[in-house]
């Protein structure tokens, strides 16, 4: 497994990327959360269908302790550089770094972390 896909490459226009990459448990948490706040049925089932395939297409990697050191580690960095990330963003960023994996974005925010490796996509 070389990458790590952010939850703004799985929902928009899949770009040219490694044949192997993963995704987070917190991404798929986000996509939950959208098929539950949708504001239209339609919505929701679009919403559902793209989670259903993910969650077919990936086995998602867990947060663990490696995980949770990792995230402490970027956001103390991040604070120490007057930045204060999502959290959400932070647990998929230190998932990536916890297990030596590219991570996959389309948020520039998320170009600057210290100490993660992240690839801006289209």
């Amino acid at each position: 497994m070389t990458g790590l896909l952010d939850t703004s490459v799985v929902l928009g226009p899949s770009p040219t990327l490694p044949d192997e990459v993963a995704i987070s448990v917190i991404t798929i948490a986000e996509l939950k959360l959208g098929v539950l706040v949708a504001a239209s049925a339609l919505e929701r089932a679009t919403r559902l269908e793209r989670l259903v395939e993910l969650e077919r297409t990936y086995s998602p990697l867990p947060v663990d302790d490696d995980v949770a050191s990792a995230y402490a580690t970027i956001v103390a960095a991040e604070r120490e550089r007057g930045r204060k990330p999502r959290a959400i963003d932070a647990l998929i960023a230190a998932t990536a770094l916890a297990r030596d994996l590219t991570l996959y974005t389309r948020d520039q925010a998320l170009a600057g972390l210290s100490s993660v490796r992240v690839e801006l996509v289209r």
